[in-house]
């Protein structure tokens, strides 16, 4: 099979899938709505569900050292013994005489069996560090929903964008087709040159072929947001949810640091892991010391399970480890390497989440002049194209000037519809940098 027949084969499965397993979006999809699917569906948040599944595990086989272990064992056994295997001589019985055999004869024994220790430091505090590393996947699952809701977030506001656009060429080409009809008519009458005529069709090309590109790029757009939300890929939806934009100014720069490092999820995590790792190291050290358990069993022993009488014993045990070849020393330097290393994260994400902050306050500062300024200039850009369209319509000029008016207009629309994303994106990202996306647009 060519290599081309084999991708279209596994586009075919994949499309099949797809059709066969993803739900449609809602025909009118709201922010909610799409942040409520991609939390269900998103492989992101099942990745950290099964990361905080296997340290859970890690977190139970550590805590059982510390718990009392019991068990039941029973078995029953016909066997033969050598006397002079168990170091019994007979005297005047050769060595290979049959006399020199006891048996066959049973022997069972059935009991329970209890084991503790009483005092292993080392276990203690490795169960402390399973404890946090468990703590640590929970808050990585808290940042992966927060992760979710950015990615949601940031692509509904690309369809948004592209939307708008989209919506507002429309509205321009149908000023060019009115400006049009105006000047063929002029024209006809000798009221106007043909080149008049000639120039208005070209705006009207123009933006038929801007509406047509900004019509894909919606598409585009609704494709990715149901890639990220892992519906069924698919277009036939719209996105009209003006709540994605945000609200409201931005807090102090100091005070929002501040709430970031402290609800960051992120940020808690990498604190416990480094925790973790101080108890792994203390944990590692604690090898050394010495070790106390105890051991009860008690049950029937005999010669069958009809022919049996109770026994017990009771068992204190100690150990000391005196030379271990480095081994100790070894796993020492491994464990605070490792601590090292979940220090120098610590840092580098407290360094990260920093500047997240300060970067989205400042795209906040910068987006709300934008937006003030585009909006001003769309009000002036729209009062233009009426002056000029009725110094056209007076016959005091050609339509030169109603056509830059409409290309100036057109520009101040997209620049305005481009202050808005930019100004929604600054918001998202700074929920986002202090830990509260998922809170803020899920409300």
């Amino acid at each position: 099979m060519s290599p081309r027949c084999l991708l279209r084969r596994c586009l075919l499965i994949a499309v099949a899938w797809n059709l066969a397993c993803g739900a449609d979006p809602p025909q009118q999809l709201t922010l909610l709505q799409a942040l409520n699917i991609a939390l269900t569906n998103s492989t992101i948040l099942r990745e950290a569900m099964a990361e905080l599944d296997q340290t859970s595990g890690q977190y139970l086989q550590a805590r059982s050292a510390l718990l009392p272990q019991l068990g039941v064992f029973g078995r029953q056994s016909i066997q033969t013994n050598s006397l002079q295997g168990l170091g019994l001589e007979i005297p005047g019985l050769p060595p290979s005489s049959a006399q020199g055999r006891i048996g066959p004869f049973g022997s069972m024994d059935a009991r329970a069996v209890l084991s503790q220790d009483l005092f292993n430091l080392s276990s203690i505090r490795a169960w402390q560090s399973y404890r946090y590393r468990r703590q640590s996947s929970r808050l990585l699952v808290e940042d992966a929903r927060e992760v979710v809701a950015l990615n949601v977030i940031s692509a509904y506001l690309e369809a948004l964008r592209c939307k708008a656009t989209r919506d507002t060429l429309a509205q321009q080409r149908q000023l060019a087709e009115e400006l049009y009809k105006i000047t063929r008519e002029r024209a006809s009458q000798g009221a106007a040159a043909e080149l008049d005529a000639n120039r208005a069709m070209q705006k009207v090309n123009t933006l038929e072929q801007q509406w047509q590109q900004a019509s894909q790029s919606y598409v585009a757009a609704k494709l990715n947001l149901a890639n990220i939300l892992q519906e069924r890929i698919t277009s036939d939806f719209e996105v009209a949810d003006d709540a994605a934009y945000g609200a409201g100014t931005f807090p102090e720069r100091t005070a929002a640091i501040a709430t970031a490092l402290a609800m960051r999820a992120d940020y808690r995590s990498a604190q416990s892991q480094v925790r973790a790792a101080e108890l792994q190291v203390k944990s590692v050290k604690a090898t050394r010391l010495p070790t106390l358990g105890l051991r009860v069993g008690d049950g029937q022993s005999g010669n069958s399970p009809s022919n049996n009488v109770n026994t017990y014993r009771v068992q204190g045990q100690i150990d000391v480890p005196i030379y271990t070849g480095g081994r100790i020393k070894g796993e020492i330097e491994e464990a605070e390497g490792a601590l090292r290393q979940a220090q120098a994260l610590l840092d580098r994400n407290r360094g990260q989440i920093e500047t997240d902050v300060l970067t989205a306050i400042s795209g906040i500062e910068w987006a709300l002049k934008e937006v003030e300024t585009s909006a001003r200039n769309v009000k002036l850009s729209r009062q233009e194209v009426e002056f000029t369209r009725s110094r056209f319509a007076q016959g005091i000029s050609d339509n030169t000037e109603v056509v830059n008016a409409q290309d100036r207009l057109t520009q101040a629309d997209d620049a305005e519809i481009q202050a808005r994303y930019v100004l929604g994106l600054a918001r998202a990202n700074l929920a986002r940098a202090t830990g509260a996306a998922e809170r803020t647009y899920r409300k």
